[in-house]
């Protein structure tokens, strides 16, 4: 069973003097079951969409 997690960004933490805290964009993709409804659902591979519960991958 997959884990609902809204995640679409991960924090990594810097290592420098400057920003504390970076965001980088986590690659996504469509959920087709959202998508044949007309809704548009970004999922991280490998996980479940947050709205219906398919597995993306």
């Amino acid at each position: 069973m997959c884990q609902h997690i809204p995640i679409d960004k991960i924090a990594v933490l810097a290592m420098n003097e400057e920003e504390g805290i970076t965001t980088v964009p986590v690659p996504g993709r469509r959920c087709p079951s959202c998508l044949e409804r007309g809704d548009t659902v970004w999922v991280i591979p490998g996980k479940c969409c947050p709205q219906c519960g398919t597995p993306v991958n």
